[in-house]
């Protein structure tokens, strides 16, 4: 997998993280001398159900998303916990501003061990048999997340090396007004972005990636006749989800959601509807062997976010 996922990383060019924020915490003291800690302080979920604990999740700048790419859909939760205090291969997004159901701006870098390339030309001269490797970091960063009506998704995958507007797309949200209909009808129009050539930027050089999305836009031409691929049915009752936030591993109350691409899991959050999970899963019987049968687009887009943090 080590080899799969180093491809992933050059192929990609990068996505990222942003860098931490250290919340010192101010003392003062009282009248009877005793301190207390002033200025924000960080979100307790302790006792709360799911669905409140969904709710009490806010984001300040400096509120931290730890993704990773899941491989096949599966992996995410069982590679971070298995990571211990390694970063390697996780997507860290920093938030810089956030306006509840209006705009969000952030940060990104996403470090990943790779074998240097003296290394690679050592081993292939036979001048060497054990890889060298070494940290790379790639950084970005997007603006105007827009949370108010956009139906436009914007794949990590794709988002390059460097500061851009969000193209009109709520990015890993959903915005105001589709969490609004998935909430009261249950369905939605949601524009993955997975087809979206607006948004491939470089990786749209990649032989492997243009053919597979070629061939996903010809199975996806095969069905618009009688399927909307874009129409997104949340499930009828609403469902639990595990998510470590503020260091501690909790509950929150989530919504699950397919169209013909794939599914969302929401958090059920209607000032933070962030988007947890994303699998590419077509609907159509043989479309992911037509695509890619070594499971390359699932694995390119599918994610889970594992932390929070940083959250009051």
């Amino acid at each position: 997998m080590r080899t799969k996922a180093g491809y992933l990383v050059i192929l990609l060019g990068a996505i990222a993280l942003g860098a931490g924020c250290d919340w010192g915490k101010a003392v003062i003291s009282n009248i009877t001398g005793s301190s207390q800690p002033a200025g924000p302080r960080l979100a307790v979920f302790d006792g709360l159900s799911p669905a409140d604990a969904s709710k009490n999740i806010n984001f300040v700048p400096g509120s931290q998303i730890e993704m990773r790419q899941t491989y096949l859909g599966l992996g995410a939760k069982l590679a971070d916990k298995l990571s211990g205090e390694s970063k390697d291969g996780v997507r860290i997004i920093t938030i810089e501003r956030f306006a509840p159901m209006k705009v969000i701006n952030l940060k990104w870098k996403l470090s990943r061990n790779v074998e240097t390339a003296a290394s690679i030309k050592a081993r292939n001269s036979g001048k060497a048999l054990d890889p060298v490797m070494e940290m790379q970091t790639v950084v970005g960063g997007l603006e105007n997340v827009d949370l108010t009506s956009t139906h436009k998704l914007y794949p990590p995958a794709y988002w390059p090396t460097e500061s851009i507007p969000a193209k009109s797309t709520s990015a890993i949200w959903v915005s105001n007004e589709v969490f609004e209909e998935l909430t009261r009808t249950k369905t939605a129009t949601v524009y993955f972005g997975i087809t979206d050539q607006f948004l491939f930027g470089a990786l749209n050089t990649a032989k492997q990636f243009s053919n597979a999305i070629d061939a996903l836009k010809g199975e996806a031409t095969k069905v618009e006749g009688k399927t909307d691929v874009d129409l997104t049915q949340a499930d009828a009752e609403l469902a639990e989800w595990p998510l470590n936030v503020n260091g501690k591993d909790i509950k929150v109350q989530v919504i699950k959601a397919r169209n013909w691409f794939g599914e969302i899991v929401i958090l059920n959050n209607p000032q933070n509807p962030l988007i947890l999970k994303m699998t590419f899963n077509p609907l159509t019987k043989g479309v992911l062997d037509a695509v890619a049968g070594d499971g390359f687009l699932q694995t390119l887009l599918g994610y889970e976010i594992t932390r929070l943090d940083n959250v009051q």
